[in-house]
């Protein structure tokens, strides 16, 4: 598996504390089958980007002793602001390695119309925009609208853990519906720590083996290669 959205990084923003933390969240990760990952810290418009970089030395390093085939990119979670773009094509704010994939969120209220203008203004500056955990945004729950999304050019990730819950669980049955539609691109750990928010993939992947071994291995490595490759993925 390819993890493409998680907060492994030790002390660069709201996910792991110190590189013991990072240590035991590779290993977690590699246990349950993630072989790539593609570190996705929170942007911030001051970020320290020789800090940044030499974290990322270190969680190389502790994921080479694990294997030395265990490969870790670098990327950012961006939430969206007017302006992006500029941030984007200096260098400034990050793609997922390197690639013309966007991983970018907004706030949980953020209405549609915000949604799809960041879409429009980040495919007409030549990026693709993958929305970051979609289950939070109550405005995407309206019919029609995550497919509408995937028209204008967007690609769309949900959290492992989001599928995990049971019947009765609202966001579970939902992103559960979205996968069965095929309106769902990516499946990442978005993991912060190995308390609360610990990466879940191999649980997911079994709660998804449902809808077939296909579907199975795009959701979690196959589309993942494309942001990779930098290749398009098609919607």
């Amino acid at each position: 598996m390819i993890d493409m959205h998680c907060h492994l990084i030790p002390g660069v923003d709201d996910g792991s504390s110190d590189i013991n933390e990072t240590r035991e969240l590779l290993n977690m990760s590699w246990k349950q089958g993630v072989n790539t990952i593609i570190a996705t810290p929170h942007f911030s418009h001051h970020t320290d980007f020789k800090k940044l970089n030499e974290r990322l030395e270190m969680t190389r390093e502790a994921a080479r002793k694990i294997d030395s085939e265990f490969r870790i990119y670098l990327g950012q979670e961006i939430l969206y602001f007017e302006g992006l773009t500029d941030w984007l094509d200096q260098g400034k704010a990050l793609t997922l390695a390197k690639s013309r994939y966007v991983l970018v969120e907004f706030r949980p209220n953020d209405n549609y119309v915000r949604i799809q203008r960041a879409v429009h203004e980040l495919i007409s500056a030549g990026y693709l925009p993958i929305i970051a955990h979609i289950e939070r945004y109550e405005c995407l729950r309206e019919k029609g609208k995550t497919a509408e999304l995937i028209d204008y050019g967007a690609y769309l990730q949900i959290n492992a853990s989001s599928v995990l819950g049971g019947l009765f669980d609202r966001d579970a049955r939902w992103c559960r519906n979205e996968i069965a539609q095929k309106r769902i691109h990516f499946i990442a750990s978005d993991m912060h720590n190995t308390t609360s928010r610990p990466p879940r993939m191999a649980e997911a992947y079994k709660k998804i083996k449902k809808y077939g071994t296909v579907m199975q291995r795009q959701l979690f490595g196959i589309n993942q290669k494309y942001i990779l490759k930098d290749k398009t993925l098609k919607r």
